[in-house]
């Protein structure tokens, strides 16, 4: 079975004091709801955690303050269109950003994502589509 390494990211901001996160609708491949997540760049995992961040919400890496590690893996195999077992391993991040950052997602040059917002932790775990992604949320807060 082939591996596929990436990151999971469980983006936040302050406003206001309150913490806000990060989901991302989904409509490539399949529709719903969904934390930003990418495949692994050049085996560099805050690399990859700052260019998926960019290409998925089109948050720069100028509006990132903090990347922390949370030493828990997403994993989870699908069937590829060759009808290969894949197994994919992405290791969880949380990431604050600048009160001032906001989403677009225009810029995505896989137009993986119809829109994007900031909401309360109970609303984002709400619209989730994976329980492994909710899971992630609750270990981030």
């Amino acid at each position: 079975m082939k591996t596929e390494k990436g990151v999971a990211l469980v983006v936040y901001k302050k406003k206001r004091g309150k913490k806000r996160f990060l989901i991302l609708k989904r409509n490539k491949n399949w529709k719903g709801w969904e934390i930003p997540k990418g495949h692994l760049e050049d085996e560099d995992y805050i690399k990859t955690v700052k260019q998926e961040l960019k290409e998925e919400a089109g948050i720069p890496e100028e509006k990132i303050e903090k990347i922390e590690n949370l030493n828990q893996d997403l994993e989870w195999t699908y069937t590829d269109e060759e009808g290969q077992e894949v197994k994919r391993e992405y290791r969880g991040y949380v990431v604050e950003t600048s009160e001032a950052a906001s989403v677009d997602v225009t810029q995505n040059p896989h137009e993986e994502h119809e829109t994007g917002f900031f909401m309360k932790k109970e609303d984002v775990k709400s619209l989730l589509t994976y329980e492994n992604q909710k899971e992630l949320l609750n270990l981030a807060t």
